[in-house]
């Protein structure tokens, strides 16, 4: 949580050093929910790492990206963007609470095909990073607490639409994600972790 917070705000300080770069460099913050989804044999992993298992819940989502966007590049803009997803406490086989969180910081591309206008109409948004997700299977009942941590990449594709507002512009999107990661599990080794999210965002850009 430390690590995104810091990314975060070295982000904004980088955008408002070049403010005088106004008509080309944008800067974005949103809130989204999503549910989240397991690929593969992303339950069997977890079921090792555990002893137990449990439905993939849903998360909140929290975002920060900026985008550099000339008018010559007729709606296309290139940056960076981190985002973070906090899961809502689960229920699980023995009537453990599992919560599941993840992050990633990544390179990122929105384009706005018909507009030609950077925050303005449809858009698409493209953007591949690194990150890590860290789940918990909790009871306190017994003093039980289990931790498990994957580090891996994570691909991101959005459909949206942006409502240009007097200094801003108001995004609302579909998000879908997927990735995969690494960890280790005590007593087996190497195990690969596929998870992913679908949902929406709303966000606005300045």
């Amino acid at each position: 949580m430390k690590s995104i917070l810091l990314i975060s705000f070295l982000c904004l300080t980088f955008v408002k050093q070049i403010d005088a770069q106004k008509s080309t460099v944008y800067a974005e913050a949103g809130l989204g929910w999503g549910q989240t989804l397991f690929f593969g044999d992303m339950s069997t992993q977890l079921i090792q790492s555990y002893g137990g298992s449990f439905s993939p819940g849903i998360g909140n989502n929290l975002m920060m990206a900026f985008y550099v966007a000339p008018a010559s590049w007729k709606g296309l803009g290139i940056g960076s963007r981190i985002k973070g997803t906090f899961g809502t406490s689960v229920q699980g086989d023995f009537g453990d609470s599992y919560i599941f969180n993840y992050y990633n910081l990544a390179l990122a591309a929105k384009f706005h095909p018909f507009s030609q206008t950077f925050n303005k109409g449809l858009y698409l948004r493209g953007s591949y990073g690194f990150g890590q997700f860290t789940s918990k299977r909790v009871n306190e009942t017994n003093n039980l607490y289990k931790h498990q941590y994957a580090i891996g990449g994570s691909l991101l594709g959005s459909l949206g639409w942006s409502f240009p507002l007097k200094k801003s512009s108001l995004n609302l999107e579909l998000e879908f994600d997927s990735s995969s990661r690494g960890g280790t599990i005590d007593g087996k080794g190497n195990a690969t972790y596929r998870s992913g999210q679908i949902g929406g965002n709303i966000l606005i850009s300045f």
